[in-house]
């Protein structure tokens, strides 16, 4: 995982972290905390979701670029070079 979505994972869990504590010590109805909780809570799932994919999008470009290296044998660049100059 790079050290962008490392990055974007904490502060997200930072957030929630620091606005969990803030509803859970703000004077307020205990509706009116569920209610904020609630939708804190969905949002974490959306921005994890997103993240998800961040990642996913990550792994196929890593696993594309390993797959089209691999598939050139390693004498091809060798080669390449003996035919442009002939």
């Amino acid at each position: 995982m790079n050290d962008l979505v490392k990055g974007t994972l904490l502060l997200a869990g930072g957030i929630v972290i620091g606005a969990a504590a803030a509803l859970l010590l703000a004077p307020q109805t205990g509706e009116e905390t569920r209610k904020q909780l609630a939708d804190l809570a969905g949002d974490l799932k959306n921005k994890a979701e997103e993240a998800a994919k961040k990642a996913e999008e990550y792994a196929l470009q890593a696993k594309e670029q390993y797959f089209s290296k691999a598939e050139k044998p390693a004498a091809a660049p060798a080669a390449e070079a003996v035919e442009a100059k002939a």
